[in-house]
């Protein structure tokens, strides 16, 4: 697989595919001390397919990183697994040559223990939590990641239809999957570059 970084500081290209840490609100305010509280916060990344060819891009598996003044990244604790879910045949997008997507999950920031936090939920379950912010200046980059090429229906009808992974070689000689089934699917995993925000005071 080949890597480099574009001429453009805030993206990253894999094999002709380009990414960017997308944040569309900059500046947050830190919610008041209440039970309940939060400030929902849109992080996530921008897909564009600068290849010749259709590219399949499965949205489902991503989740962000935050960094401080200091360079040192928050501290983080997770995966922590709430449940397991599969993609949902709507998580996989065709992108045709020059065309760009959004891919964006929510978070929150909250208090708990006397210390400012970001929840943050994957679309397969999994929770992420990232602990003492402050008042100030952070950065976010989003790491996102798919590891197989081939995914088909198994099993039992679901409503949505949702699909699970195969070896690629499987894919072709599997009766169960001919009604459901998505080959060709972009596999890697990318860390975009980070971005600046801020948190302030109401």
């Amino acid at each position: 697989m080949s890597y480099f970084e574009s001429n453009n500081d805030n993206t990253v290209q894999v094999n002709g595919i380009q990414f960017e840490t997308v944040m569309p609100e900059r500046v947050l305010p830190i919610p008041p001390k209440l039970p309940g509280a939060k400030t929902q916060v849109k992080v996530g990344i921008q897909i564009t397919n600068n290849t010749a060819n259709p590219r399949n891009l499965l949205l489902w598996a991503g989740h962000p990183e935050f960094i401080q003044q200091n360079k040192q990244k928050v501290p983080q604790f997770g995966p922590n697994v709430n449940g397991s879910y599969n993609p949902q045949l709507s998580d996989f997008q065709l992108l045709m040559p020059g065309e760009s997507l959004c891919f964006v999950l929510e978070g929150y920031f909250y208090w708990e223990s006397n210390k400012l936090k970001f929840l943050f939920l994957e679309k397969d379950g999994c929770n992420w939590i990232f602990s003492d912010f402050n008042h100030g200046r952070y950065w976010v980059q989003f790491t996102y990641k798919n590891q197989y090429s081939a995914w088909e229906q198994r099993g039992g009808w679901s409503n949505p239809i949702d699909l699970k992974p195969v070896w690629e070689e499987a894919i072709y000689n599997n009766p169960i999957s001919d009604i459901n089934k998505i080959k060709d699917v972009w596999v890697g995993e990318v860390n975009t570059h980070p971005i600046e925000f801020d948190l302030t005071m109401q």
